[in-house]
């Protein structure tokens, strides 16, 4: 996804924009690294079609909640950067300011 972005940055003229499309790659793409593929490979090793009996005690106890709370936690944040990227909480801020000052 990188080389995609500093491609597409660079072939419509503007360093800007590839700054702008690193951005939105990192944030998204780490999250889904980080957060998502670990708590959803772990769920297929346990609760998949072809699992298997474990041989070690798991490290995150208590089974599907935490790991749906992992998913709550990396929706959550993927949601937030999303929308913090795309402006609606400053919207919001100057929306209350400019009702609380009349």
């Amino acid at each position: 996804p990188a080389i995609v972005s500093v491609l597409l940055g660079a072939s419509l003229g503007s360093y800007d924009y590839n700054f702008e499309i690193l951005d939105y790659t990192g944030i998204f793409g780490g999250s889904v690294l980080f957060l998502i593929l670990p708590a959803l490979m772990v769920w297929q090793n346990r609760y998949g079609e072809d699992a298997r009996p474990l041989t070690v005690k798991p490290m995150f106890p208590l089974g599907k909640i935490t790991l749906s709370s992992l998913y709550k936690a990396a929706g959550t944040l993927i949601l937030e950067q999303g929308l913090e990227k795309i402006g609606v909480f400053e919207f919001f801020k100057e929306l209350f300011e400019s009702r609380t000052t009349q």
